[in-house]
């Protein structure tokens, strides 16, 4: 089964970006592969973080928040312009387990959607999965709304937006 499609269809009226969202840089990639080993069911080091997001020409900027030295959410800005010529990708979001429901996926993600307005992007889209009920109520609120480019995807969604509520 493959991921779900979600498109935001513009970038306006976007929240303020929170002050502490900051740009990763090469130094970051150890407390990055240790949060997104942590939130997903993939297995990250330092080598896939470099190779996936830091050296990927197609990822324009990865973003995080920390508490200290940790690094305790992410979010990174794609540009596909084969597949979306008009949007930003918005790529591998994550906030720490330990301090989820806090507002960072919020504010990574909102950091990564005026990312994509100064790139001059007209809107931004996303892949999830289904069991990701958390993320796709923060996308819905933030504006995206699910796409169908699959014919399984009508009833996928069918089935995920009344566990919504």
């Amino acid at each position: 089964m493959g991921s779900l499609l979600m498109r935001r269809p513009d970038l306006a009226r976007l929240p303020s970006v929170p002050a502490e969202v900051v740009p990763a840089g090469p130094d970051d990639a150890a407390g990055l592969a240790r949060l997104l080993d942590a939130s997903f069911d993939e297995t990250w080091d330092e080598g896939r973080v470099r190779r996936d997001l830091l050296d990927d020409p197609t990822v324009t900027a990865t973003l995080l928040i920390r508490d200290g030295e940790t690094v305790i959410a992410t979010a990174s800005a794609r540009s596909l312009p084969d597949r979306y010529p008009d949007a930003g990708y918005l790529h591998w979001v994550a906030a720490d387990p330990a301090v989820r429901g806090r507002g960072l996926g919020f504010a990574v993600v909102v950091a990564v959607l005026h990312r994509f307005a100064a790139d001059g992007f007209a809107g931004s889209v996303l892949q999830t999965d289904d069991h990701r009920l958390a993320a796709i109520r923060l996308y819905l609120r933030l504006g995206y709304v699910p796409q169908y480019p699959e014919p399984d995807h009508e009833p996928r969604w069918s089935t995920i937006l009344p566990r919504l509520l």
